[in-house]
């Protein structure tokens, strides 16, 4: 039981390390290199077995060699009183293997061609229309709302689940928070809605827009999945905890996710505040902004004159 006890505290100390090491932007270190353990001399007597160590810290130490004992000074020289011993060869040094990232990812599959992709988004679509997964939120919704935009976007956001005028309608952010999204991108960035692509981690409304449960984020993650495999966008920017959450496999709040980059499957990745958190807090506007410079600073965009917005 203490053995386990303590690896389970070495684990969380190795978890909270790496956590550290990637909020501060490293995600490679390289490996030390190792010297090789001399081979030990043939013993000319028996010698009693060390005793086994008691816990898993003093195995690891007792597998690591302590430093050779230093010479005593001054010590007078004895004449050998045969041959003397062959003197043990080092095993040769390899060199330290090329270090991957700590944090291991799944990388995208092939790159779907640009012609392919309309086609195989509307087939997804169908597919999701009559998923049963989670039969609660089958058995309420209106409809699907798969997603829409560009299939060759370079920029996707992800939000959280449909909501009561998203189910209406079929398509995603379209209410008071989808209006606030789209000025983010037209005004803020200066795109149009037509050049990026929109989801949500969610696919089915949930009943009274409440959080999405985690066996719902489990069944709908997949087809999220999926279409950023087809559309392959150069940058994605999740909206809010859950779909944060859920894309980059995290339990960090979200004050601590934005404001820096992430990567999902080699993707760059922005987090910000969801658009109904927005409406709700206005002065996070701000820190949204801050957020969105950081990507169109990335992707060579400049924030267009308000004079053609408005």
């Amino acid at each position: 039981m203490e053995a386990d006890d303590e690896r389970r505290a070495l684990i969380r100390i190795v978890r909270q390390r790496l956590e550290a090491l990637g909020r501060a932007g490293i995600d490679r270190i390289p490996l030390p290199a190792m010297s090789a353990f001399p081979t030990a001399p043939t013993p000319t007597a028996p010698t009693s077995r060390p005793a086994a160590p008691t816990s898993l810290r003093a195995a690891i130490e007792a597998a690591i060699p302590g430093p050779a004992p230093a010479p005593i000074p001054n010590a007078p020289s004895r004449p050998p009183a045969g041959p003397p011993p062959p003197i043990p060869t080092a095993r040769p040094v390899t060199p330290p293997p090329v270090v991957g990232s700590l944090f291991e990812e799944p990388k995208l599959d092939a790159v779907v061609p640009a012609a392919d992709r309309a086609g195989l988004l509307a087939s997804m679509a169908i597919e999701v229309s009559g998923c049963a997964k989670c039969p609660e939120l089958a058995a309420n919704r209106t409809r699907t709302v798969f997603g829409e935009g560009s299939p060759t976007a370079r920029l996707m956001f992800v939000g959280e689940a449909p909501g009561a005028d998203e189910d209406r309608t079929g398509r995603p952010f379209v209410g008071r928070a989808g209006a606030l999204l789209t000025d983010m991108i037209t005004k803020g960035m200066g795109l149009s809605r037509d050049e990026v692509y929109i989801a949500n981690i969610l696919k089915s409304r949930p009943p009274e827009n409440r959080p999405p449960e985690p066996q719902e984020i489990a069944n709908c993650l997949p087809y999220l999945e999926r279409q950023i495999a087809i559309i392959r966008p150069e940058f994605l920017c999740l909206l809010g905890k859950t779909a944060a959450s859920a894309l980059l496999e995290t339990a960090l709040p979200l004050g601590r996710l934005r404001g820096k980059w992430h990567r999902y499957r080699e993707i760059p990745t922005i987090v910000t505040y969801h658009p109904s958190a927005l409406l709700r807090n206005p002065a996070w506007k701000r820190d949204a902004w801050a957020d969105l410079q950081i990507l169109m600073l990335a992707m060579g965009l400049k924030a267009p004159d308000r004079k053609r917005t408005e």
